[in-house]
Formats: C-alpha cells, structure tokens, sequence
C-alpha cells in the first residue's frame, strides 16, 4: 500500500503528490529485522539483550555481598588546585613590580617608584604593586603615604590570606614609627590571627 503526501511549492501555488512507501510508514517487525541481520555472526554466550536495550544496567552490590575484613578503605582523593589564569594585564603589572622590587633592594626608592605606579596604571587591581608603593614611601621617610597604599594592599588581599599578613605587619610597623601605639598592635593582633 503506497500512501500519498501533498506538499505546498512556496511561490507558484502547485501541490504535488509524492507517494511514500508503506515500509517507511510502520515500525520493522522482528522478523524484517533477523532478515536484514548478517548471517555470519559467531555466536555469543551472553544472553541476547533485551527487546530496545543498548546499554546493560552496572552490576548491583550490596554491603552483605562483601566479604568480612575485605572493606578497603579508600583514602581521600586530593583535590587539583584549579591553575589561576591571570589576565594579561596582571602579568604585565607584575613583571613591573619584579622590576621595581629589585630597585628597593638596591636601596633606590626613587627608581622603583615610578615603575609600580605604572604597573597600578596597567592593572589598578594589583595589590602588589600597592604594597610595593607603601615599602618604597616608607623607604623614602613619607610613612603617611605608605600608610595611604598599604591600606590600598589590604583592601586588595582580602582573599590571600598570607599577603594580607604581610600588609598588616607592614601597616603595623608603619604605625609604630608613627607612634601610634594602639594601631601597630591591633594591626599585630590582626596578623597574628591570620
């Protein structure tokens, strides 16, 4: 039996017939499908699947399956650190900390200043580029501007916990040469509760 389908053309406005076969019309039966299948399939000693089964359900364990003093203990698996991808910006920014880094070690805060306040230009999210500013002003005896960026580093490191120590004692350190007493010890305190 050959049923006939009636298609719109967009356009001209015609229809026209188009027979489809009655095989494509109804689901293969069993037997068409063992017709079609290849003779020369070597037998298998697994039972065949059932009827539209693919996949094979995973094997079923239960805890009265395993052996006594055969329970391993897994140990727990580490987790991957995720590796940090820092924008372009960042690592531009951090080349020119690394260079004014090595200005302050020479004892030159005149040079190195310059520099990390570019590297603040390329990335304003820089927290080390702050504290680098704050060691350089301090270096320079301006301890109310190393204060002003040191302040800007702590802000920046809320999320390392171990650079924000390091902001903290240097604010610490700062107020005491200030002779601000009460704040270089509850910026001690801060650190020391890190």
């Amino acid at each position: 039996m050959v049923g006939l389908l009636l298609l719109a053309s967009s356009g001209c406005g015609s229809r026209k017939q188009v027979q489809i076969p009655s095989e494509w019309r109804t689901p293969p039966s069993a037997t068409t499908q063992a017709q079609r299948a290849p003779a020369a399939v070597p037998p298998s000693t697994a039972p065949p699947p059932a009827p539209g089964l693919i996949l094979k359900p995973p094997p079923q364990f239960k805890e009265k399956d395993v052996e006594p003093g055969l329970e391993t203990i897994q140990p727990p698996v580490p987790e991957k650190k995720q590796a940090v991808v820092h924008p372009p910006q960042h690592l531009a920014s951090m080349h020119l900390v690394d260079q004014a880094r090595a200005e302050l070690s020479r004892g030159r805060p005149d040079a190195a200043i310059p520099v990390l306040e570019q590297a603040v230009q390329v990335d304003v999210h820089n927290g080390d580029a702050f504290l680098g500013l704050a060691r350089a002003w301090k270096m320079k005896g301006a301890r109310r501007k190393a204060v002003e960026f040191a302040k800007k580093a702590e802000v920046l490191f809320q999320d390392d916990s171990r650079k924000l120590k390091e902001a903290y004692l240097l604010e610490a350190e700062l107020y005491r040469e200030l002779g601000d007493t009460n704040k270089s010890n509850l910026y001690k305190q801060k650190a020391s509760e890190l």
